[in-house]
């Protein structure tokens, strides 16, 4: 049995749950640097700050702390994103994991500190943004993750107590309990099942197949009322 109880939305983070795209985050990240006459960062130092929304990750990475700077670097690195937006790729079996949660009737959504321009090119170009209902960027949201109201409102009308967010990184599990929601992390993105496991997801999954047979399937209604 699911330890997830009844569910009737699922929520996604994008970069590192449904989309490999440190490729176009890379690269963008050090377009971003290079013009500002900085050398390139580690791509590791990259990934590890994608924790952090787009301006204060870029203000990390270039050593600037003055607000106004930090979100001209990311109005620039927006546009270098979806210029390199082609390099991203949904993750093994995500695109099969999402046709079946979408074929049991689910609310599915995503919810990311990216960009909504960039998260909607490339689920468009990929061929899955038809499977959402929402699709949440920082830019669409009163604040970022962790705060939760972007998340909620890509809910629509369902309880926070029938939902699950799943992620790949510690931020989403904050964003998820900020919200009241369920939270599940995925191992195939930018953190290992080791680094997961002490952070208290109510559950980790190894494959999107293995999500989709955790998600329990939502039960039909009866079509009239039983005869007494």
């Amino acid at each position: 049995m699911s330890p997830l109880g009844p569910i009737d939305a699922v929520m996604f983070d994008h970069d590192g749950t449904l989309v490999d795209s440190i490729p176009a985050v890379i690269s963008a990240s050090n377009g971003v640097l290079w013009e500002r006459g900085l050398g390139k960062a580690d791509p590791g130092r990259i990934v590890a700050g994608m924790v952090h929304p787009t301006a204060r990750r870029l203000g990390l990475l270039a050593g600037i702390g003055d607000p106004a700077a930090q979100e001209n670097m990311a109005r620039r690195y927006s546009q270098l994103a979806l210029h390199h937006a082609d390099l991203a790729e949904l993750y093994p079996g995500v695109r099969e994991a999402l046709e079946t949660l979408a074929g049991r009737g689910f609310r599915l959504g995503v919810v990311s500190n990216s960009r909504g321009a960039f998260i909607r090119t490339i689920l468009h170009r990929l061929g899955v943004a038809d499977s959402f209902a929402a699709m949440v960027g920082e830019d669409d949201m009163p604040a970022p993750k962790p705060d939760p109201r972007g998340l909620l409102s890509a809910l629509g009308a369902i309880s926070p107590g029938r939902a699950v967010y799943v992620g790949d990184s510690s931020a989403d599990l904050e964003t998820a309990r900020n919200a009241g929601i369920r939270a599940v992390g995925v191992t195939w993105g930018t953190h290992s099942r080791s680094e997961l496991e002490p952070l208290g997801f109510d559950a980790l999954v190894d494959t999107p197949q293995a999500l989709a047979d955790l998600i329990p399937v939502r039960p039909s209604l009866p079509l009239c009322e039983p005869l007494p």
